[in-house]
């Protein structure tokens, strides 16, 4: 950012944040049918959804989600915590080293997952909280920050085996 702070403009580059491409998104997010299944207001009503936007007044007040998650996990919650290897946004490496953090012993070991027709679509492991609840974190190979957007056959079935409690 500080090249654009400089004077970026000169050289190219934009205030809009980089790595993203909204096009799709908006496209699907502003379409009348599909706000009316999201339950959204219309275009008229609000305008335009875009990606980046200072209509909510929103305000960080929790300073970690730790507890909740542990809190969860206690009562049996499983959980499903992926990421794209191409996200440039939010590394999949800090997205594996925060669940790794938690602490919990791994009971299903760093491996590749696959889709139906064998080829690897990303690597995985499980951590077991000793609730009977199961922590899975995996990656999707190729994808950036919005997986279902870029992978979208992979997203499917990595949710739909999870949803079905079988292993990716």
């Amino acid at each position: 950012w500080a090249q654009v702070m400089a004077g970026g403009h000169a050289r190219g580059l934009t205030m809009e944040p980089p790595c993203i491409d909204d096009t799709v998104a908006s496209r699907f997010l502003n379409d009348a049918a599909v706000r009316e299944a999201l339950h959204a207001r219309p275009v008229a009503d609000i305008g335009m959804w875009t990606i980046c936007s200072d209509r909510l007044n929103y305000t960080h007040d929790v300073p970690s989600m730790l507890p909740l998650h542990r809190a969860l996990l206690l009562h049996g919650i499983r959980a499903l915590i992926y990421s794209g290897d191409h996200d440039m946004c939010v590394p999949h490496t800090g997205s594996e080293a925060w669940t790794a953090s938690l602490g919990y012993p791994v009971v299903d070991a760093w491996r590749p997952w696959l889709v139906d027709d064998g080829q690897v679509a990303g690597y995985c492991k499980s951590y077991n909280p000793l609730t009977g609840a199961r922590i899975t974190y995996a990656t999707v190979k190729g994808a950036g920050h919005t997986v279902p957007e870029y992978k979208p056959k992979e997203a499917l079935l990595m949710l739909a085996r999870f949803l079905a409690g079988q292993p990716l």
